[in-house]
């Protein structure tokens, strides 16, 4: 790996209990190279291990957010060690909460990229464009169960079989974002989540994370998801939590 290459692989920050995993190939839209795709793992791996991370976001540097992976290894057919699907499965599987701050437009598997986080604020002009079917790809079964699970068959067909730049409105209207501010607003909404999140049990968090998801699969669990509900009633955050409001004051919850 060059020393190029290596400086401009996704870097991973942690803070205040806020993970930040960027990207930094602006000058090529953020596309992700093979060695991208193995270090969002090594990140992943990386927070899941911190229990002081409460929130990640993925953020980019530059006009575009990330234009997904590097068409010239695909026309050549090299095969990373990790897949992009295998990357936006990895990122969607987080246990904590995670945030897609867009701040330039989203291409290709970017797209997929962003909707494997639990929640996208992306800036007002935004453009979204889904090229797949031009270069001759019908696109792989986890992305595509996650844009009809999230967003409706509907949006994900006028995404995957027209081509087109999708508008940040439309985006907005079908789902794909969870909210639209400014660009300059973006952090300090994004500030404003970490402090929600920081306020809430981690554990409950986690929890309703996994059971949110189990019910939108194709073979939900109830009783797993119930099983869930009873555990919490038991935590003890819950009784922390009870605690604190009979003392009038705010719980304090350990890290998980």
């Amino acid at each position: 790996m060059s020393p190029t290459q290596e400086g401009e692989v996704p870097e991973l920050r942690i803070a205040n209990g806020r993970a930040r995993i960027l990207l930094r190939r602006p000058e090529k839209r953020n596309r992700l190279e093979p060695v991208d795709l193995a270090q969002v793992i090594d990140h992943i791996n990386v927070i899941e291990n911190d229990e002081s991370v409460r929130i990640v976001t993925i953020e980019a540097e530059g006009p575009s957010w990330c234009s997904g992976y590097h068409l010239g290894a695909l026309a050549t057919a090299e095969r990373p060690k990790v897949s992009f699907g295998e990357a936006c499965d990895a990122v969607m599987s987080i246990t904590v909460p995670t945030v897609a701050v867009l701040k330039g437009n989203i291409h290709g598997g970017g797209t997929d990229l962003a909707m494997a986080c639990d929640l996208r604020l992306g800036k007002t002009g935004l453009v979204l464009q889904m090229p797949a079917a031009k270069i001759g790809l019908q696109y792989y079964a986890s992305g595509l169960e996650r844009f009809v699970s999230r967003i409706g068959p509907a949006a994900t067909k006028r995404i995957f079989l027209t081509g087109e730049p999708i508008q940040a409105d439309e985006l907005l209207r079908v789902g794909y974002l969870t909210e639209m501010l400014p660009e300059e607003a973006l952090e300090a909404r994004v500030i404003e989540l970490c402090n929600s999140v920081a306020e809430l049990s981690p554990s409950a968090v986690a929890l309703t994370k996994r059971a949110i998801e189990n019910l939108s699969s194709d073979k939900p669990s109830v009783d797993e998801v119930q099983e869930g509900h009873l555990w919490s009633t038991r935590s003890p955050d819950h009784q922390e939590a009870m605690k604190a409001l009979v003392e009038r004051r705010s719980p304090q919850f350990p890290a998980t």
